[in-house]
């Protein structure tokens, strides 16, 4: 049996955004680890879709807490990783992204030296987990948002643009844009139609706190999915109330819920819409959604800080849409 070195595998990208920012976020984060008398050992990551590598080989050796430290991309990866190992480690994130929406998801402020205590106080339980499946095979498991359309062709663009300037990346699609006819079968409903975006939602918010589907949670064992179809200078006119979570009920944002889901494009000779979870693009449409219940255990907090943080800031929680 192998010895291992550590308790926890810590695993991150030390060439994400603002090297310099990250580089400190790193320090910190081992700073407040050591204050907290956690037993770990950190992996770097040296190339893309590294940190899935990572997360699969150190569960098989032996790690049960494999904690992803970064932003979503990171997060995600060490979440896909581990899962796919089939062996049950434990997951658990330390924020240091611009949007940190995935470990939100599940209860995380965006607090570096809370997260390393959350660790080092070891409580975990279950929670919903998404699927995500192309005709092609390619699939990938996320705890935050899958979603194709405008949004995830500004995912796309961000991801080729270093600085990430998703109001400039906006703005610049926003001219470009025209919208396409989907359809999206679910246990229940059926929509068929044009659609800015259709959103399939696991927990409320992308981008960064953008809630588009502010009524879902992890623990209910179902999607959350909201078919946007509101004209495009309109929309541009509501990203206020998604940072808020006051966008929904809107007369042009249909609502359904579905443990199951399939987006595909009407007419096969248009262009089809790229699909995107947690902010990673995994190409183009048709793809099927699946809500696994109680799907994987989380090192995480007893109570969702994140959301007793965005209750405090805006009077309300994100998932309530009667204010």
């Amino acid at each position: 049996m192998i010895r291992l070195e550590a308790d926890y595998a810590i695993i991150c990208n030390p060439e994400a955004g603002n090297k310099n920012q990250t580089k400190q976020d790193i320090q910190y984060m081992c700073k407040c680890l050591d204050d907290f008398k956690v037993s770990y050992k950190l992996f770097e990551t040296e190339h893309a879709l590294h940190a899935i590598e990572l997360a699969t080989q150190l569960s098989k050796e032996g790690y049960g807490r494999i904690i992803g430290a970064g932003g979503d991309g990171t997060c995600n990866e060490v979440m896909h990783g581990t899962i796919i190992s089939k062996t049950n480690a434990l997951v658990g994130f330390v924020p240091m992204g611009s949007g940190n929406d995935i470990p939100a998801a599940i209860g995380y402020r965006a607090d570096i030296k809370r997260a390393c205590e959350i660790i080092a106080e070891g409580y975990s339980s279950k929670s919903d987990i998404g699927y995500a499946l192309r005709d092609d095979g390619i699939e990938r498991y996320f705890l935050g948002i899958g979603s194709q359309g405008f949004d995830s062709e500004v995912a796309r663009r961000s991801n080729e643009n270093k600085e990430k300037d998703y109001n400039m990346i906006i703005l610049t699609l926003l001219k470009e844009w025209e919208n396409q006819e989907i359809i999206v079968k679910m246990d229940d409903d059926f929509y068929e139609g044009e659609a800015n975006l259709a959103a399939v939602g696991l927990s409320g918010a992308y981008g960064g706190g953008m809630f588009i589907c502010q009524r879902a949670n992890t623990d209910d064992g179902l999607f959350d999915i909201s078919i946007v179809n509101i004209d495009k200078v309109k929309l541009a006119r509501q990203f206020r109330r998604m940072y808020n979570a006051s966008l929904l009920p809107h007369p042009n944002v249909k609502e359904y819920q579905s443990k199951k889901v399939r987006i595909e494009m009407k007419n096969p000779n248009q262009d089809p819409y790229y699909c995107q979870v947690d902010g990673e693009v995994l190409g183009l449409v048709p793809v099927t959604y699946e809500c696994i219940e109680a799907g994987y255990e989380f090192i995480r907090p007893k109570i969702n800080e994140f959301a007793e943080e965005f209750k405090q800031k805006y009077g309300h929680y994100m998932w309530e849409c009667t204010h």
